[in-house]
């Protein structure tokens, strides 16, 4: 893995060459010399599909064969099985769809952001009350620039995934006013975003979800009168140039993350979509190609994904999982290879996945989805196993995401439905497991709700420059009969607010240890390090009963600090030791990051954690001592206030332990968690 990502870092002379091709394209379309950076003309369309109107070209899409998702074959089925089953889902998606229709969109963290009084400002980021300049999009330098506010803000609202919620509730109720304003916004949006200018034109990330966001809708409203000729005329047009664009601006070097994956399924939406021509069938030829091509480089070989980060992990898996679903309704055939990779990513998946159905926030955290089709939490996993249980007939992802959420429904249809129905689950087999590549090492009580978990992390720090990880090495997040109580804090915010981008990313921000207030990687900028701590086990046991875990990293070296973390986990409790060795004297701390909902009670060298929703249940106690080689003082618990982000752009007050220790020499601490 490590090699593999080397050699993709010294691509120097094809990396210089595609940035070089890239900036004279943009160059020359901000000059208006670039055929390219335009919209084909009404004849041109209608000429490509062989049709004299607009009329007959929506005509011509709504009678062709449905190559879509598999729920879009039968839309009765999907609403009786709907109704039958998630009835009770019924009301909180009909009042999220009202409340688009009113103008209030609910996205990442915030709730009834308002971009407009009359049809939302695309250009607006609401929060900062700022509004991003309509000049060629190469001229905005939206990742470090707060001058017009959280760049992500804007981008969430112009992915309109929100028309994914219309759409559902347009098959539920019938109801016109929902494909009215999909229709609405769609023509204002190409009517306020001309080709190439602004912000809406700067990721070609962005425009891959905007388009695959736009033929989701189709599929919803393609018999509505609202979805006119004219507007569906006007919408290939653009998915035209955007195809055009995304093709010319993959983010092969810049960003060989999910940028380029999301863009590569893009790439295979529209040309699915446009399948009749010959740009379309490239398109999709070449968004394949890339999906195989980057499980060689992103995916380690144990299914952890490159960027450390547990966010886009479950990213990834949605990106391939989609895909392979939407090559099977097509007829396509699936790699092996392709399948093997999915198998393992799944298996990382379901072993990061927590008792209670969410994934800890391990490293960054966006609070982006490939779909918005549940209301479900955005850290809850569970519809993406169930996905997963029926594209590979696997009863242990089945037996983790119990029963079948409505997302399923609207992936796979009621065929899906039924399919998960009738297949067992079965509990998996191994309740600890090391991801040796990937650096993760996962341990649980049992696979049932009121289990208690750990994971550690020991790997390596991110992809690249490390863009989307945290300071968080040999870091873990503990829950204890079924509940998160030690936890990772997210990550609230990107460029947009670097203060706080500093501080979630840093090592007083995890259950991690810091001499000296330092953090055990060095920050360099918002998406960069100036250096980072390489962690590596020294030992990983289990014996059914008890698991143990062993690992150091360098991040100390530097000051002359050796450091090793030990765990050892089982029933009822987890022994924690942090070995320091020190010829100078210096301030070491052990942070623990407590979940909302949670408070702590201090003595000296006791800490005791108590659920304020639960009459005050105690959930655990820890006994801390400090062994010396030297025979200084022993050490104390604190209790601090502090925030965590539950999902992008949203901060939760919580409290921190924190077990503080001056010395110099070799110590060792020592924590015993009973529950």
């Amino acid at each position: 893995m490590i090699g593999r990502l080397a050699r993709l870092r010294n691509r120097g002379v094809g990396e210089l060459a595609e940035r070089g091709r890239q900036a004279a394209r943009a160059w020359a379309e901000a000059a208006g010399l670039s055929g390219s950076g335009r919209l084909a003309s009404d004849k041109t369309v209608l000429g490509e599909f062989q049709v004299g109107s607009a009329e007959e070209l929506l005509e011509h899409f709504r009678s062709r064969k449905r190559v879509f998702y598999p729920a879009f074959q039968d839309r009765g089925a999907v609403v009786r099985v709907f109704e039958e089953r998630f009835g009770g889902d019924r009301a909180a998606l009909i009042e999220r769809a009202d409340g688009i229709c009113d103008g209030r969109f609910s996205l990442l963290g915030y709730r009834d952001l308002v971009f407009g009084s009359q049809m939302p400002d695309w250009h607006l980021e609401p929060i900062a009350d700022k509004r991003a300049p309509r000049v060629h999009w190469s001229k905005i330098e939206a990742d470090i620039s707060a001058d017009f506010g959280d760049n992500k803000i804007i981008w969430e609202l112009n992915r309109h995934q929100y028309f994914a919620v219309l759409g559902r509730a347009y098959w539920l109720t019938g109801d016109e006013k929902y494909a009215k304003v999909f229709a609405a916004h769609v023509d204002d949006w190409c009517e306020n975003n001309p080709p190439k200018l602004g912000i809406n034109w700067v990721s070609s990330l962005e425009i891959a979800f905007r388009s695959m966001s736009w033929i989701w809708a189709f599929n919803f409203f393609r018999d509505s009168p609202a979805l006119s000729g004219s507007l569906l005329l006007r919408m290939v047009k653009f998915l035209k140039l955007n195809g055009r664009h995304i093709e010319n601006y993959l983010s092969t070097y810049s960003s060989p993350n999910t940028h380029l994956t999301g863009e590569a399924l893009g790439l295979y939406f529209i040309g699915s979509f446009l399948h009749e021509l010959e740009e379309g069938r490239r398109w999709k030829a070449l968004g394949s190609r890339i999906l195989a091509d980057a499980l060689e480089f992103q995916i380690a070989d144990d299914g952890v994904y490159c960027e450390q980060s547990s966010h886009y992990q479950r990213y990834t898996v949605d990106f391939y999982s989609n895909w392979v679903l939407l090559m099977r309704a097509a007829g396509e055939a699936v790699d092996s290879g392709v399948l093997a990779k999915l198998h393992s990513m799944y298996d990382f998946l379901l072993h990061l996945t927590q008792p209670n159905g969410e994934i800890p926030l391990i490293g960054d955290d966006d609070g982006g989805r490939l779909h918005s089709l549940d209301e479900t939490p955005v850290p809850d996993v569970r519809s993406t196993l169930a996905l997963g249980a029926v594209l590979l007939e696997r009863g242990d992802l089945k037996f983790a995401a119990g029963e079948a959420g409505q997302e399923l429904l609207w992936l796979t249809g009621a065929e899906g439905i039924s399919e998960y129905d009738q297949l067992e689950a079965t509990e998996p087999e191994e309740r600890a497991k090391a991801f040796n590549s990937g650096g993760y090492y996962a341990a649980r009580t049992s696979w049932q709700r009121d289990a208690s978990s750990v994971l550690i992390n020991c790997g390596p720090h991110g992809f690249m420059n490390g863009g989307h990880a945290h300071a968080d090495a040999l870091g873990f997040v503990l829950s204890i009969n079924g509940e998160p109580v030690f936890i990772d804090a997210g990550t609230y915010k990107y460029a947009a607010d670097p203060e706080q981008r500093d501080l979630f990313r840093s090592t007083q921000m995890h259950n991690c240890m810091t001499v000296d207030g330092r953090s055990s990687s060095t920050l360099g900028g918002p998406w960069s390090w100036r250096s980072m701590a390489d962690a590596e086990l020294k030992d990983w046991q289990t014996d059914g009963e008890q698991v143990s875990f062993r690992g150091t990293h360098n991040g100390f070296e530097h000051i002359g600090v050796s450091y090793e973390r030990s765990v050892l986990f089982e029933e009822g409790g987890m022994n924690l030791r942090d070995k320091i060795k020190t010829a100078v004297e210096r301030l070491i701390e052990v942070h623990l990051i407590l979940a909302p909902g949670l408070e702590v009670r201090t003595e000296d060298d006791v800490a005791e954690v108590f659920s304020l929703t639960e009459g005050s249940r105690k959930i655990a106690k820890i006994s801390t001592e400090v062994i010396y080689g030297s025979g200084d003082d022993g050490g104390h618990w604190r209790v601090e206030p502090c925030f965590v982000s539950p999902v992008y752009g949203a901060k939760v007050r919580s409290q921190k332990l924190i077990y503080a220790v001056t010395a110099k020499g070799e110590l060792e601490i020592r924590s015993d968690i009973r529950w």
